[in-house]
């Protein structure tokens, strides 16, 4: 699994934002256990953008970088 990945929506719940970056490595955490919302383990945003594409990019050249 890539470390970076790209989710739909705004995080923040900012309507202007189609997507969000988030950093699979770092669990949101909630009482000492990772958060899950609607199934879903949520992680550590790195940004948000206006356009999903935008997003992809950021996602696509933060996993080239090869960290993890």
């Amino acid at each position: 699994m890539e470390r970076y990945k790209v989710v739909d929506g705004s995080l923040s719940a900012h309507c202007c934002f189609e997507a969000t970056v988030v950093d699979t490595q770092k669990p949101v955490m909630l009482g000492g256990v990772p958060y899950i919302r609607d199934g879903e383990p949520r992680f550590e945003s790195v940004c948000e953008c206006f356009e999903v594409e935008d997003a992809e990019l950021i996602c696509a050249a933060l996993n080239a970088r090869g960290e993890g």
